[in-house]
């Protein structure tokens, strides 16, 4: 008789790129036989989750455009979280984020909840608030990713190595996975001839003033050639004449071999690949409210595994990109990097967890019991310990942030063509009269993007066929019943609508019992 199939929830917070579905990916696809991954994100790199091969389900952040209070986001929150561990059954539900937020932890702390495991990146910095460690509780077990920089450690999560499952540090590639240089090269639209740059600075306000600077200094090299990275959650990226963009090239640790150096934020992930694959790179730390990004930079540099600045204004980032195009420097630097030691943690990480949702391991006792820690620290009760908090962030996005108040019109858009999306999609937003940061978009597309641009909040429905379905199976019917309800939960009142796309008419019934009235485009 066979071994029962097994199942891993991997759930992700949002996070400012792609770290935590980075980490999370990178075990799932080491788990072994009989296991099966799905994954629950918050983040808009859902498509690249599914693009990867995994089966991913996107439920937005909070203070999103049309989002709702906090209040609201978390309920709803909650809701999706208890009926999709009814759906889904897992052995195990294992959060890669910073917050675990009180709707996670309600149903992970619930009677009859499944095994859980927060993979807590190490490196907070100092003084990062202590708040989220004290949901611990709500975990059975703790893994903790390697980090080369944990002599620099300061934060909050140094003083509690006792509890977690300790591994070398995750990268998603294996050394024998990157292309050779020549095929890297050709991939990505480069010569392989010639010195090459890579710019991978991320995304955000800070950063852009950086990104400026080094393509700058770079494009000034008549003989090196430059490649930016655009992120695949970020806004456009604008480049000098001569500079190649590559497009939201995922892993993109694949193609190390065709660059001879670097500009890169200092963050968990780059900063352990780049090192890794011995890419000579001048590490530029950004501000994050708890990862800590100079301490990493600082021990590079200290290291001689790479070069090291304060942060994106620092008066040397041109004078150390500039020591950087030396061949010599260069040469000394992947010298100190293939003399780091260790290993890839992803696959120890994937066996400590298939052990624990097998049962073959005993789970660290980190999890607390007692009614009494739960209600203060771990529920989400629509009146409970938050709602004094909820309501003063309520009242503060209302007046700071209205665009993040309820939906005032609501678009859905299943089984649209990807031809003409953007076109129907536009004048279906258009056509109400409201500002789009108002404007709900239900949609079974992963085409983020063109929603990102239009400026809309938007839900994903998955699509019949992911699930096997053809579209009008009652089966998937039922299913969008419950999805259109999550949507706009926990709201009530009459919306207008709009309904594009084929196949759209099953949503008749249900958009008028939601209280949604509207037309039929086709």
């Amino acid at each position: 008789m066979s071994e029962p199939r097994r199942k891993i929830l991997f759930a992700t917070s949002n996070g400012t790129g792609l770290g935590h579905l980075n980490r999370s990916m990178a075990i799932a696809r080491r788990l072994p036989d009989g296991i099966e991954p799905v994954f629950f994100t918050l983040s808009q790199a859902a498509p690249v989750v599914a693009a990867s091969g995994f089966r991913v389900e996107y439920f937005p952040s909070y203070r999103r455009p049309a989002s709702g209070s906090d209040w609201q986001w978390n309920l709803r929150l909650r809701r999706r979280l208890e009926e999709l561990l009814e759906e889904e059954r897992p052995d195990l539900v294992v959060f890669d984020g910073v917050h675990p937020y009180r709707a996670l932890t309600h149903v992970l702390s619930a009677r009859g909840a499944p095994a859980s495991v927060w993979c807590r990146r190490p490196l907070w910095r100092a003084g990062s608030a202590k708040a989220p460690l004290r949901r611990t509780g709500a975990f059975d077990a703790v893994l903790e990713p390697g980090e080369l920089a944990a002599e620099r450690d300061k934060g909050p999560t140094a003083d509690r190595r006792e509890e977690v499952i300790a591994v070398d540090p995750i990268v998603f590639c294996d050394e024998d996975e990157l292309l050779g240089r020549e095929a890297a090269a050709e991939e990505l639209g480069l010569d392989p001839k010639r010195t090459t740059a890579l710019v991978n600075l991320g995304q955000g306000a800070a950063t852009a003033g950086a990104v400026a600077r080094v393509l700058r200094a770079l494009a000034a090299e008549p003989d090196l050639q430059v490649a930016a990275l655009r992120s695949s959650i970020g806004p456009g990226l604008e480049v000098p004449e001569g500079v190649t963009l590559l497009d939201s090239t995922f892993p993109m640790s694949r193609y190390f071999r065709a660059f001879d150096l670097a500009a890169a934020a200092a963050g968990y992930n780059s900063f352990h690949e780049l090192i890794a694959f011995a890419v000579p790179t001048l590490f530029v730390p950004m501000a994050r409210n708890t990862d800590d990004q100079a301490a990493r930079a600082a021990w590079a540099a200290e290291a001689g595994v790479a070069r090291g600045i304060d942060g994106p204004s620092d008066e040397r980032l041109e004078a150390e990109l500039e020591a950087l195009i030396d061949p010599d420097v260069r040469a000394e630097i992947r010298a100190a990097c293939e003399a780091v030691e260790g290993s890839n943690g992803a696959l120890a990480a994937a066996r400590a967890l298939a052990r624990l949702a097998t049962g073959e391991a005993p789970k660290p006792a980190v999890r607390r019991k007692g009614a009494v820690h739960r209600w203060l620290r771990l529920s989400s009760h629509p009146i409970g310990p938050s709602l004094p908090i909820a309501a003063a962030q309520t009242l503060r996005d209302w007046i700071y942030t209205p665009e993040r108040g309820r939906p005032r019109a609501v678009v859905f858009a299943l089984g649209q063509p990807e031809s003409d999306a953007r076109e129907e999609l536009e004048r279906a937003i258009d056509s109400f009269g409201v500002p789009r940061d108002r404007v709900l978009v239900v949609t079974d597309s992963f085409d983020f993007a063109i929603l990102r641009e239009l400026g809309v909040s938007f839900r994903r429905i998955p699509a019949a066929a992911e699930l096997g379905l053809e579209f009008d199976d009652p089966e998937y019917r039922e299913l969008l019943e419950r999805r259109f309800d999550q949507a706009l939960g926990p709201w009530h009142g009459r919306w207008p609508m709009k309904r594009i796309g084929t196949g759209n008419e099953i949503l008749r019934e249900e958009a008028a019992e939601g209280g949604a009235q509207g037309e039929v485009e086709r």
